[in-house]
């Protein structure tokens, strides 16, 4: 009997390793899916039309792209939370949300540089005017429910955010009044305000007060968007209204209540912090940074155009011209009432409307 045994040990083994081998082939180990990153970057470029002058930009803008893309992945995982909503279970839902846009093959930094716009040159905080802290308004408010703010349109690299800014706050505000809402011409702004350097960058308050003083603006029908600097149609900037405006205000600074009972009238410009890589592939949800709560690094200019809340969460609606590619079909909900008085991304320090 005893010299049976090493063959049963044997035989053991052996049927172990059969079982261990069969596991292995109805399991096999797990592999990381292949990289389908240059896949994504081609169709990409394909989307946007995206062309490079060499080799060599070309392998560039896929390594930025790239990272892009898994910064995006990275900042989804850490976002999501699970809660109980209306008492129908635990769901996920996503506070900020970030996706890939037409401007994945820039990084942070040349981003802020091609698609900006707000030139602090020469600027002064205007006057403020102050409204009246018991006058009414409403919960919520969205002006593109009232039919009175246009389609998000695209400033292109030109930086003239400033310009889009200024037309949107005149669109809305000559709906209201007058019941029409019209496409007015952010080139005319671009081309004529000699207070703003064009594509080089501008100011909101220089561009209402020219409007001002011709008293008022072409349509972007008579005189469309380019988006590089042109010459001055001076018969359409003193002649060829479609908008009348007589001047504009300034909203008390960094202060949100002030900022909520001039969005309750009508659409308000402010200056905001776009400088983070976040704010760049923003496509949802409460934006609440990062971005600097600092008046001395806003470097864009977009419309407020409602708030209201959700969640419990407080948020100013904003339209943006980056195309509605971006952000939610080119709008951005901002924080409201934080605990900085500045607001989020210093969206408080100097916010601006027309007046007719």
């Amino acid at each position: 009997m005893a010299s049976s045994t090493p063959y049963l040990v044997l035989l053991l083994c052996l049927a172990s390793l059969l079982q261990q081998a069969s596991l292995i082939a109805a399991n096999p180990p797990h592999e990381p899916p292949p990289d389908d990153s240059r896949e994504k970057f081609a169709k990409w470029a394909t989307k946007y039309a995206k062309t490079y002058p060499s080799h060599e930009e070309e392998e560039k803008r896929f390594g930025i792209f790239k990272d892009n893309t898994n910064q995006i992945g990275a900042f989804r995982a850490q976002t999501s939370t699970t809660v109980v909503v209306g008492g129908f279970g635990p769901q996920t839902i996503t506070t900020v949300r970030v996706g890939m846009n037409r401007f994945g093959d820039l990084q942070a930094d040349e981003f802020a540089q091609q698609f900006t716009g707000f030139n602090s040159t020469g600027f002064r905080p205007a006057e403020p005017s102050f409204i009246p802290k018991h006058t009414w308004k409403p919960c919520c408010v969205d002006w593109r429910s009232s039919g009175a703010v246009t389609g998000v349109k695209f400033q292109g690299s030109c930086l003239s955010c400033w310009a889009f800014a200024s037309v949107a706050a005149i669109e809305g505000m000559n709906k209201i009044r007058t019941g029409e809402l019209v496409s007015l011409s952010e080139q005319e702004l671009v081309d004529c305000d000699s207070g703003s350097s064009g594509c080089g960058g501008g100011r909101v308050d220089t561009a209402l007060a020219l409007v001002a003083a011709r008293g008022g603006i072409t349509s972007e029908a008579d005189y469309p968007y380019s988006g590089f600097n042109g010459k001055c149609d001076v018969d359409k900037l003193l002649f060829d209204h479609d908008a009348s405006v007589k001047g504009f205000k300034a909203v008390p600074i960094n202060d949100e209540s002030q900022l909520e009972l001039a969005v309750a009238q009508q659409p308000v410009t402010v200056y905001v912090d776009a400088s983070t890589w976040q704010f760049q592939f923003y496509s949802g949800g409460i934006f609440r940074g990062p971005c600097s709560g600092d008046p001395a690094k806003v470097n864009h200019a977009i419309t407020i155009v409602g708030y209201c809340e959700e969640f419990g969460e407080k948020f100013w609606l904003a339209k943006n011209s980056w195309s509605n590619d971006w952000g939610e079909q080119g709008y951005i909900k901002l924080a409201k009432d934080v605990a900085w008085p500045t607001g989020t991304c210093a969206l408080a320090s100097s916010p601006f409307y027309p007046t007719a």
